[in-house]
């Protein structure tokens, strides 16, 4: 990645990590190999000799496994029946889950995938004791970007709920500084803990603390309460996916604000079946 990228600073933003975390594994690999790979440059990176060696004998062992892990494939069909367990929040079904399942059991015929839906605090315990082998959480925190393998599947932008009746509900896009004086429905932070910090963020820019005044412990219970007239929400797009009686949705016009939706599995965990479902779910996410 660094070698594409030929700068450390956006290498370590395509990996989604820090850039000292890059710059320690371009020297611990210098240093296992004998050989300075990269030429520091003031405006980047640029390949040594030794690094352009490296680096074409490197894409032809990634391409080598590629090939292996194919011819593998029907093999794999053949052997033992597998079974994966995944965890997702509700709005990734009719997303992008239903389909990528799909995709994916006409290839592993073999594999069957348990699915249980769960709010993404009870995804990242669950994880943490064994009891799912991928969770489809949603927004990561920062404990379980630390602590798993994170995956980014889609991002999708946040937007205003309202119930039909509301003055702005005919409005197709929203600024937040027009919400000022709602009340507000959230959810809960024990079982949704990245919201808190995003709501936060969010509102620090239109310099008003939102009124929340329901908290709800799940995304249905969400959607009930605004659509009984409790007040308004900001949620992910991906809610409209769900069902949404008397509910309607705007954009979010000032400020905009992007959610990236995540998966997690453990750092050890790099089953070819895992990898290809995961896959699946990006190339249907997008």
């Amino acid at each position: 990645m660094a070698a594409e990228e030929a700068n450390v600073s956006r290498a370590a933003a395509r990996l989604n990590v820090s850039q000292p975390a890059v710059s320690r594994q371009i020297r611990d690999l210098e240093e296992e190999l004998g050989v300075s790979l990269f030429e520091r440059e003031r405006v980047g990176l640029s390949l040594t000799a030794a690094g352009q060696t490296a680096l074409a004998h490197a894409k032809e062992v990634l391409r080598q496994a590629g090939t292996l892990s194919d011819a593998l494939k029907p093999f794999r069909a053949q052997g033992e029946r597998v079974t994966l367990k995944v965890a997702y929040v509700p709005t990734a079904l009719p997303v992008f889950l239903a389909e990528g399942l799909r995709s994916f059991n006409r290839e592993y015929t073999n594999v069957c995938v348990q699915i249980f839906e769960m709010a993404p605090a009870d995804q990242e315990e669950a994880l943490r004791k064994g009891e799912v082998d991928l969770a489809l959480l949603g927004h990561a925190s920062r404990e379980v970007r630390r602590d798993f393998e994170i995956e980014v599947l889609r991002k999708t932008p946040m937007v205003v709920a309202l119930p039909d009746g509301h003055p702005l509900a005919k409005r197709k896009a929203i600024d937040l500084s027009e919400l000022e004086g709602e009340g507000f429905v959230g959810l809960s932070e024990r079982r949704f803990p990245t919201r808190r910090d995003m709501t936060e963020t969010l509102f620090s820019k239109v310099g008003y603390i939102p009124n929340t005044i329901f908290e709800a412990q799940g995304l249905s219970e969400l959607l009930g309460l605004v659509g009984g007239g409790m007040g308004v929400a900001i949620v992910p797009r991906d809610l409209s996916y769900l069902p949404h009686p008397r509910v309607v949705f705007a954009k979010l016009r000032r400020p905009s604000y992007t959610l990236a939706f995540c998966a997690a599995r453990k750092k050890a965990d790099r089953r070819g079946e895992i990898e290809d479902l995961l896959s699946l779910l990006k190339e249907n996410g997008t």
